[in-house]
């Protein structure tokens, strides 16, 4: 077999073979986004539930993304992208690693690639890649659907808000899939792998989200990935080059770890 048509395999074999869990992935990602836009003709302008939600303190508010949540910034923020998309993303991620990784190894499925004449750094890189891929196709499929459901329910944003904010979605799913690829290198147990992940996203999101509320925690919010992300409120201001940096390039380095760990087990 010749060099591309081996790494084609090494790719598509992991992709294929998520199938089923991307499509679920993608169309509740889909319903999700249709089913809170659908409902924005209701809130749209709403001076009264604006009133209403301002009788809770700021900081609470902004925690949970509700602030001017009449707006159109402001719903999909409090309703999909302060806590929800993020947090799928993540998870997705995290599955889709674990499932082409650990899981794999656990279940003696992973030894078969490797038996073949084949580097096992070369069978990770692949499984890392069709993890990506996966994740890139979640990102187009939020992408239409939100833009598609904004035409639909009349919800007026700029386009550019809504791609970037995606993508740093996407950007963050893809770092927790590294982290789960840098734990199944290490360890190749699918329970630590998805419950180490899931938990270090689910903190991350608590310190990004809960910290700024007090005086002493607040400058520590920095430290979360979720603030790196989304701090700088993408769906209002044009997000700063450094954050999709800020998300990236970790990633990078967590996937080479973990193949570099898995070559060495």
């Amino acid at each position: 077999m010749s060099a591309s048509g081996r790494w084609a395999e090494l790719i598509g074999g992991p992709f294929r073979a998520a199938w089923r869990s991307g499509l679920a992935w993608a169309v509740t990602f889909a319903f999700f986004i249709v089913a809170t836009v659908a409902f924005w003709p209701v809130f749209k302008g709403s001076a009264a539930l604006n009133d209403a939600l301002k009788v809770l303190p700021s900081a609470m508010l902004e925690a949970f993304g509700l602030q001017d949540f009449a707006s159109p910034a402001g719903y999909l923020r409090g309703g999909l992208y302060e806590v929800l998309i993020p947090l799928m993303f993540a998870a997705a991620g995290a599955m889709f690693a674990n499932s082409a990784t650990a899981a794999e190894e656990d279940a003696g499925r992973l030894e078969l690639y490797v038996a073949q004449p084949v580097m096992r750094m070369s069978v990770m890189t692949g499984r890392a890649i069709s993890t990506a891929l996966w994740l890139a196709v979640l990102v187009v499929v939020v992408l239409i659907s939100q833009i598609l459901s904004d035409v639909l329910f009349d919800l007026q944003i700029a386009t550019d808000l809504i791609v970037a904010t995606i993508v740093l979605c996407g950007l963050l799913g893809l770092l927790f899939a590294a982290l789960a690829i840098l734990l199944a290198g290490l360890f190749a147990r699918p329970g630590i792998v998805l419950g180490v992940t899931l938990g270090v996203a689910f903190v991350g999101y608590v310190v990004a989200a809960l910290f700024p509320i007090s005086d002493v925690l607040k400058p520590w919010a920095v430290l979360s990935v979720w603030d790196w992300a989304f701090a700088g409120d993408p769906l209002v201001n044009p997000t700063e080059l450094w954050r999709y940096a800020a998300l990236g390039l970790p990633a990078l380095l967590l996937f080479a770890a973990g193949i570099f760990m898995f070559d060495r087990t």
